[in-house]
């Protein structure tokens, strides 16, 4: 049998979620260079216009996800960090 530490396993997560939201902010970043805008702009822009553009709405249905997994991690990470998780 193999005994790990809480502590190891707190690491091992945060080092995981910090990877993850790295990478979706990373892709938000380039979301924001590519539209000039943020993303409360361009989400506000897209519900307001009629005009069907499929590659705006598909970056828009990617750029929500990012910013979903971002605000998760997010959350995920303040758990970590304040000790709420157990190993099972």
């Amino acid at each position: 049998m193999i005994t790990v530490q809480k502590q190891s396993v707190a690491n091992w997560l945060m080092a995981e979620y910090l990877a993850n939201v790295y990478a979706a902010n990373e892709k938000i970043r380039l979301f924001e260079q590519k539209y000039g805008q943020t993303w409360d702009e361009f989400s506000k822009e897209i519900d307001n216009t009629s005009d069907e553009d499929f590659t705006r709405w598909d970056d828009y249905i990617e750029w929500k996800a990012c910013v979903k997994t971002a605000e998760d991690l997010a959350a995920k990470i303040d758990e970590v960090k304040h000790g709420n998780f157990e190993v099972a």
